[in-house]
């Protein structure tokens, strides 16, 4: 599936940052958590992962920290650590959003591939944000991932009502309905793509593989 754009507002490799509100803090535990969030942004994880430990020794409980200790892990990779972290994040605030969206990506991730369980993060996520584009786009990948095509048309389409020019989506779309077989659609959805993008090399060769596809069933 190609790399789908999420989140315009406040993120950082594929991840949201949206936070809950922060619950009043100790002077301690809220230098601890700048020093965090300074580390996270510079790239230095394994740094903002200490200093989040402290102030995790202190305030075990702590909503907004132990998430913040799931991105850390989340952009180290770290998907199952970080699922345990937004887990218990979650227990805690049910309701965040980014929390939700972010424990689906480590869950649909191809290292994971447990796309039945991130469904059911983005389908809270929608619940607190319905159309979301990029809860509706990663949505639309797990149902791709496990051959729920049109499942997965019906949220890409969602998106394009209101995004109709987004190549990523336009492309994964492309993809679904050659998923179903339907090549001479799927290549006129990489045709808008190379119209707005005229040297998208993905859609150009996604585009000849449908019409591979196509002449082979042609002929069958």
């Amino acid at each position: 599936m190609y790399g789908l754009n999420l989140y315009q507002l406040e993120l950082r490799n594929g991840i949201p940052l949206s936070r809950s509100s922060a619950s009043p803090k100790n002077d301690t535990i809220s230098s601890l958590h700048r020093k965090a969030l300074r580390y996270q942004k510079d790239g230095s994880q394994e740094e903002a992962i200490a200093q989040l430990d402290m102030a995790l020794e202190i305030k075990p409980n702590d909503a907004e920290l132990l998430y913040d200790k799931a991105i850390s892990l989340q952009m180290l990779l770290r998907f199952d650590d970080a699922i345990e972290y937004y887990n218990k994040s979650l227990k805690i605030d049910p309701n965040n959003f980014g929390a939700l969206v972010n424990k689906g990506l480590c869950l649909s991730n191809p290292n994971t591939n447990r796309h039945e369980e991130a469904l059911f993060c983005f389908d809270q996520a929608l619940s607190l944000s319905p159309g979301d584009p990029g809860a509706l786009s990663l949505r639309g990948y797990s149902l791709d991932s496990i051959g729920r095509y049109r499942e997965a048309i019906e949220c890409f389409d969602k998106i394009l009502e209101t995004q109709p020019r987004e190549v990523n989506i336009l492309i994964n779309k492309g993809l679904a309905l050659s998923h179903l077989g339907k090549h001479d659609e799927a290549i006129a959805y990489f045709d808008t793509v190379l119209d707005y993008e005229p040297d998208n090399f993905f859609a150009m060769q996604l585009k000849q593989e449908s019409a591979k596809n196509m002449k082979r069933d042609f002929m069958q």
